[in-house]
């Protein structure tokens, strides 16, 4: 091969390895997986990590120690998502119990404040519980956030132990917010 044809083989390998290198980059930007101790609540709702996935849609994979379908359990969940950096506190905050015929939806907050007359988004909105493998599911179009190009959670689990007692348990901590994930 001459040199002028070694040159434009040298331009396109490297053109097309950054092209790679950016689609691998943008792919994992959108994705994060955030861990949480084992064992630091005594219920199933107890978390052991999240997924943050934004992309076409935002989504949230919580897995937990141990979803029951019975009422009983008083497992709940609430997912606050920030969506705005120049804003303190979450935007919104999707609430739903995590047992078997329970309601859940998406409202819009003011800071960690729901209020009594919570706001409810209109935009396309869906919890998906997975008993057998300790998993609820939540998705959110953009549109329904406002189209943000990046966002964070904080996540609060509750359950009522069988001494009627309430407990909580935080993904990271208490009003911890995970890292920003950007859009992919």
């Amino acid at each position: 091969m001459n040199k002028l044809g070694s040159t434009v083989t040298a331009v396109i390998g490297a053109a097309v390895g950054t092209a790679l290198v950016a689609t691998t980059g943008s792919a994992v930007a959108a994705t994060s997986t955030f861990q949480d101790v084992h064992g630091d609540m005594a219920h199933g709702a107890d978390i052991h990590s999240a997924k943050v996935v934004n992309e076409k849609n935002v989504r949230v994979v919580l897995e937990v120690a141990d979803l029951v379908r019975s009422y009983k359990s008083g497992a709940s969940v609430t997912v606050y998502l920030d969506t705005d950096p120049t804003d303190a506190g979450p935007e919104f905050a999707f609430l739903g119990g995590m047992f078997e015929g329970t309601d859940y939806g998406l409202v819009r907050t003011e800071g960690w404040r729901i209020g009594d007359r919570p706001r409810v988004v209109r935009g396309f909105h869906i919890m998906k519980l997975d008993y057998e493998n300790d998993v609820a599911r939540f998705r959110m179009t953009r549109g329904a956030l406002d189209n943000p190009g990046k966002v964070r959670v904080a996540i609060k689990t509750s359950g009522e132990q069988k001494d009627g007692d309430i407990v909580h348990d935080w993904l990271q901590g208490r009003r911890d917010f995970t890292s920003w994930v950007k859009r992919g």
